[in-house]
């Protein structure tokens, strides 16, 4: 038999069913507050969260954001109204995410588009699992419809490109940008570089463009200065031809992968234009810059000739009158020598200009080289740069060229000078020559004569030429020294210039070694004649003939005169061709010394002209301080006879006259000889 609790054992019980009553609650408002905390977090959750049928996919609960993406106002409408079956685009993907669904348990990541009440067309993304509850599925939906437009937009522009690619007629590259490798070509490009697709895109961009890395920086900047969006390369073909191009690139993203396109232009054809326009325009300023030179060198040539003559020719006539020991030869003949010296510098600043001829003999650059080591402007070149060293290589067997000796040793000088001031501190000269065949063209030329050439080259080990000075050093007055101190911008124009009138060509080659000048001369046959001895007073002296100085220079008249008399000639001066034309209306004479510019008044060969009216066979030296020029040819066609270049020298002035009188009077006019006598008679 059961006892009752007693009054304080029902007392304690109470208290400890209020306890646990307490307790109760607290679990049931933690429970309230966890499940106000979820549905809020559920409820407002930035991705769509819902609980749906499988066999209709009817919405059994959504929260705000899943209402809101499929345009309900609120999550209430959303789940009266929503039903899968009625919104799928294309039911047979309901179909599919139902039987992934049932076969797995869940789905990852499936993409659908669903059609809104609306009409307009939401990209969803799936993922979810089934619901404990058998028959419902719950999971998460995400908008991805502003991803899939965007790649759909890609797509589309990636296939307009792809079209475009593919049927432009420019050429056109895909370039990966790490490496430079051509991942993709189109037809054209195909076409104009001759590779197949297979060998074009196993190539890297290096593969084809000729530049180095340095000239291609150098290229790109220069691009940036002159603010164009192009640049300017030189490609290479399968065949070996090179190719001149204009490329535009810039970033393109294709399927995901971050490229380079390159649009390809070939300008070869254009910039053959532009530099053939440049060249023309280049030579014309050169021309017009030459012409005034030769103007001015033609003029004070003239002049100092006319000085010079006395300085050149009295020594001769008096060193014939004084004897062997007279304590005057020696400085007179200092003072014959500086005015030889002098009037080879005067020849020097006519041929400089261009457009006047030149004297070619057969000579040997080994010669020039040795004669200028041994020369008085090597010796002070070598006191201003002490640190500098000269070597030569000389080819034993060098051919000969045609050329003149003064102009080639003056371009060797020059480009020696300009070697030892290339270098910073201590370093090396080396002059060399070799023969050479060459047949394809060096560069600044489009082409060249194959044959055989002797080449002169000059290197050293200084700092090189840069890029954008090299196209330029041969231009009149561009210099990088300082002008007036070391230089004036016209050595290397006179280094092109000679060799231009040789018929040559030059080659640089410049890099951060160096710089190495070759210059090719046309190679002669023709072997060089002996030095000629001082041939004796008696074996060009005269018998008394007369001659008629004609000169319209005081100094020139007399110097002629007494030359003639010394030679033994009856010698008569006129000061114009007019004087000359009225003198032989009256009188004879045996030769005529003719000058061939006389102003004012007629010139030599129109002086020529009317006195053979007179004496058809009368004959006739011609002498000019000026080079053989169309005058003076135009004269010997007359019948005149040689030619000498002034100042007048003794032995010259006595062979010329001697040759001239044993000629016969037939057949006078005719072809001129390599020492500008004529050949005929």
């Amino acid at each position: 038999m059961n006892e009752k609790p007693t009054y304080k054992e029902l007392e304690q019980r109470i208290k400890e069913l209020e306890k646990e009553a307490a307790k109760c609650r607290q679990i049931e408002e933690a429970l309230r507050q966890s499940e106000r905390r979820y549905r809020n977090i559920y409820n407002n959750a930035q991705v769509g969260l819902y609980r749906s049928r499988l066999k209709d996919g009817k919405m059994v609960m959504a929260n705000n954001r899943m209402a809101e993406m499929f345009g309900y106002k609120n999550i209430e409408e959303c789940v009266s109204k929503y039903v899968a079956a009625d919104h799928y685009v294309y039911p047979e993907m309901r179909d599919e995410l139902v039987e992934i669904m049932r076969e797995n348990g869940k789905v990852d990541n499936f993409k659908v588009p669903i059609r809104k009440d609306d009409g307009s067309i939401l990209w969803l993304q799936f993922s979810g699992i089934l619901s404990s509850e058998e028959g419902y599925f719950e999971g998460v939906a995400t908008d991805i419809t502003a991803s899939k437009l965007a790649e759909e937009k890609l797509r589309e522009s990636e296939e307009r490109y792809r079209s475009l690619f593919k049927n432009n007629h420019s050429i056109m590259f895909l370039i990966d940008p790490e490496c430079g490798e051509i991942v993709d070509a189109n037809p054209a490009a195909i076409c104009f570089y001759g590779w197949s697709y297979q060998e074009l895109t196993g190539k890297k961009i290096t593969d084809i463009n000729l530049l180095t890395k340095e000239q291609v920086f150098e290229e790109m900047e220069r691009a940036k200065k002159e603010k164009r969006q192009h640049w300017y390369f030189r490609h290479r073909l399968s065949n070996g031809s090179i190719r001149d191009v204009e490329v535009y690139s810039g970033p393109i993203t294709v399927k995901g992968r971050k490229l380079l396109y390159s649009i390809i232009h070939d300008i070869s054809e254009r910039k053959q234009v532009e530099e053939a326009l440049r060249d023309g325009q280049e030579k014309l300023a050169r021309l017009k810059k030459m012409e005034s030179l030769g103007l001015l060198a033609g003029g004070v040539a003239h002049d100092l000739n006319n000085v010079l003559a006395g300085i050149v020719s009295y020594p001769e006539l008096l060193l014939l009158d004084l004897p062997e020991n007279s304590f005057l030869r020696k400085p007179i003949e200092t003072i014959q020598r500086s005015g030889h010296r002098a009037v080879a510098i005067v020849q020097d600043l006519l041929t400089v200009a261009r457009g006047v001829a030149t004297v070619r003999e057969p000579l040997n650059l080994n010669d020039i080289v040795r004669d200028y080591l041994k020369s008085p402007e090597f010796e002070n070149l070598k006191q201003f740069h002490r640190t500098v060293a000269v070597k030569t290589r000389l080819d034993p067997d060098l051919l000969n060229i045609a050329g003149s000796h003064v102009h080639i040793r003056k371009v060797l000088m020059n480009l020696v000078s300009n070697a030892s001031e290339a270098i910073d501190g201590s370093g090396h000269v080396a002059v060399s020559t070799l023969n050479r065949y060459i047949d394809k063209p060096l560069r600044g030329y489009d082409n060249v004569r194959a044959g055989e050439y002797a080449v002169l080259a000059v290197s050293d080990d200084g700092a090189g030429i840069s890029w954008d000075d090299l196209d330029r050093i041969f231009e009149p007055f561009y210099t990088k020294k300082v002008m007036g101190r070391s230089g004036t911008g016209l050595g290397l124009a006179v280094v092109w210039n000679v060799v231009q009138d040789h018929e040559g060509y030059i080659d640089v080659k410049s890099d951060q070694h160096g710089t190495t000048f070759e210059l090719y001369f046309p190679i002669t046959r023709q072997e060089i004649p002996g030095k000629e001895l001082i041939r004796p007073l008696g074996d060009y002296q005269g018998a008394g003939e007369s001659i008629l100085v004609v000169d319209d220079v005081d100094t020139q008249r007399e110097i002629a005169c007494n030359m003639l008399h010394a030679l033994g000639y009856n010698a008569t001066a006129v000061s114009s061709g007019e004087a000359a034309v009225e003198y032989l209306h009256e009188h004879t004479v045996d030769l005529i010394l003719l000058d061939m510019i006389m102003d004012p008044g007629m010139s030599g060969r129109e002086t020529y002209e009317r006195i053979i009216k007179i004496h058809p066979d009368q004959k006739a030296i011609i002498a000019s301080g000026f080079a053989e020029t169309d005058e003076v040819k135009e004269a010997q066609k007359l019948g005149a006879g040689g030619y000498l270049r002034k100042p007048l020298t003794l032995e010259k002035l006595g062979l010329a006259v001697k040759d001239e009188l044993k000629k016969s009077l037939v057949g006078r006019a005719g072809v001129c000889g390599k020492d500008g006598f004529s050949l005929t008679g």
